[in-house]
């Protein structure tokens, strides 16, 4: 029987789903999984990502039982590959990989970023343009239209972007309590908080753990948490810092929007990520600023991005067999 391979490549995990082919044309969530560490071959380079994904491979043939002959295709959606270049770098690495583990010797592969086997995974099957927003540690949209052209929208980084992302709400946060110490703006909770989260004494320690210990981008992000749990509690600052970023989320969308006439009010919008799950305010935000401006049709996300890869590599191997 054969099958196929999905990969979701990000900065922190990699998810390797492993699919049956018994129709070409039947989508479906992928059950059968393993996961492992990150892939970004910009962050942990070529080496590693090439033996990160060859021990999840081969991992999942031996849990799922899977002969190495029966992989007739993989989609690989790899962090840190919207460059051509880079695509290819890992199309050669996953090529090595298929002759070291022994697949199929007619093996379909391909290489596609992580933002669009996530859109691809978000979008219905019935639909075939959409726009998928992602808030995470970072931001950026993506959207593909009826013709199969992709535009994109933020992904700038930390230091240059990612408006709306948990990075932003954290930093936000940071400013929010040195603003309430210099009584130019409300107080608020998330200072007892905040300062016990990074177990600090007082406000002005603040200035030695960024400017001096420097703290890296993700627990910068983890603050975005501290905003959510506090807004709950309804502190005005909280639930302000987090109305914004749902707006600067709706800004994705309108400037994809200004990149390109190909999408319209009725263009489905979908998003993913972190800040999108857990924060009913940024979610609800930017849902009304999609209407208000009628810039899309929020609709909720059909799959994960693994699945989408499985539907990338199945359109691939489909296309094989017309």
């Amino acid at each position: 029987m054969p099958y196929i391979i999905g990969i979701d490549g990000g900065g922190t995990k990699t998810t390797c789903a492993f699919q049956r082919v018994e129709n070409y044309n039947h989508l479906m969530r992928c059950q059968s999984v393993v996961v492992g560490d990150g892939t970004n071959v910009l962050t942990v380079g070529v080496e590693t990502m090439k033996k990160r994904l060859h021990y999840l491979i081969n991992e999942g043939l031996k849990v799922y039982d899977i002969q190495p002959s029966e992989v007739i295709g993989i989609c690989a959606g790899i962090a840190g590959t919207r460059l051509e270049k880079d695509r290819l770098s890992v199309v050669q690495e996953l090529k090595y990989i298929a002759k070291e583990l022994h697949l199929h010797e007619g093996i379909d592969i391909t290489v596609k970023s992580d933002l669009f086997i996530a859109l691809r995974g978000a979008m219905h099957p019935e639909n075939q343009e959409g726009i998928l927003v992602i808030s995470g540690t970072g931001s950026n949209a993506i959207g593909l239209s009826r013709t199969g052209k992709l535009a994109f929208n933020g992904g700038w980084g930390h230091i240059l972007g990612d408006e709306g992302s948990g990075y932003s709400i954290g930093l936000q946060a940071l400013s929010a309590v040195c603003k309430a110490y210099d009584r130019r703006e409300s107080p608020t909770q998330l200072t007892g908080m905040i300062l016990a989260r990074l177990q600090l004494a007082t406000e002005h320690d603040l200035i030695q753990y960024i400017y001096r210990d420097v703290p890296n981008k993700q627990v910068i992000a983890s603050l975005a948490r501290l905003v959510i749990e506090s807004s709950r509690e309804f502190d005005p600052v909280a639930v302000n810092i987090l109305k914004e970023a749902g707006n600067e989320l709706v800004g994705l969308v309108r400037g994809l929007r200004r990149k390109s006439d190909a999408f319209h009010e009725s263009t489905p919008v979908t998003v993913a990520g972190s800040i999108f799950m857990y924060s009913d305010i940024v979610r609800n935000q930017f849902m009304e600023g999609l209407k208000e401006h009628k810039l899309g049709c929020y609709q909720p996300a059909f799959a994960d991005p693994v699945d989408g890869a499985v539907i990338v590599a199945m359109e691939a191997i489909a296309k094989q067999h017309l």
